[in-house]
């Protein structure tokens, strides 16, 4: 007889996290966005791209102190994480959030 115990975390908690994150950036709340995507990077499970997302809304808070440790996190975990990449996977509809976004990638050396 096999018991199943389910974890008191959610798998998926890094990601609800990101998503907050993105609103806040869509209205240009960068300090805010910044909080919510470095919970999301350093929740159990969370994906590199949830370390571009908070090395992108460190960029766009001026914080580039954060953005670095998160750019180089990204690169360890994956060096040929590209921005095409980046918005296929989070394909924006809004052109300004985009270039915003396209911008700080650049700017952690994304290309």
């Amino acid at each position: 007889d096999l018991a199943m115990s389910l974890s008191p975390l959610d798998p998926l908690h890094y990601a609800m996290l990101a998503t907050r994150a993105f609103t806040h950036m869509s209205v240009n709340e960068d300090a805010e966005a910044a909080r919510w995507a470095e919970r999301g990077a350093r929740a159990p499970g969370a994906h590199v791209l949830i370390g571009v997302i908070a090395g992108v809304a460190h960029t766009l808070a001026g914080d580039a102190v954060r953005a670095d440790y998160w750019a180089d996190n990204v690169r360890q975990r994956n060096d040929a994480l590209t921005r095409a990449v980046f918005f296929r996977s989070f394909p924006l509809k809004s052109d300004p959030l985009r270039a915003r976004l396209d911008g700080a990638l650049l700017r952690m050396g994304i290309r």
